[in-house]
């Protein structure tokens, strides 16, 4: 089984409704943490430049990178600057840390 790891820097205010979407195509997890960054956009109005959003990191099968991508898309899309990116990559190996053994998929629920 192979397995993708999706990363996904939105805007804060996205989150909820990305939430609900993920849910709703049976997302087995998600892990959000609060960052701080520049890129394309740069945050003139402060003195560091930062904006803050949230990074949404996500492992999956293979076979449904397409449908969570479609799902971040459309939950997440804004036609304002500094919307954010999202990233696909390979996972070589994943393992449970209690057991050591390959993860499976998670069943829909």
């Amino acid at each position: 089984m192979n397995f993708k790891y999706v990363v996904a820097i939105v805007r804060s205010d996205a989150v909820e409704s990305l939430e609900t979407k993920l849910a709703s195509i049976h997302v087995g997890g998600i892990t959000l943490t609060k960052v701080k960054g520049f890129g394309e956009y740069k945050n003139f109005f402060t003195s560091d430049w930062l904006s803050e959003h949230t990074k949404m990191e996500i492992f999956t099968e293979e076979a449904k990178v397409e449908l969570l991508l479609d799902a971040l898309l459309k939950a997440a899309h804004s036609d304002i600057a500094g919307a954010g990116i999202v990233a696909v990559m390979p996972v070589e190996r994943f393992l449970h840390l209690r057991t050591g053994t390959e993860v499976l998929p998670v069943p829909p629920t």
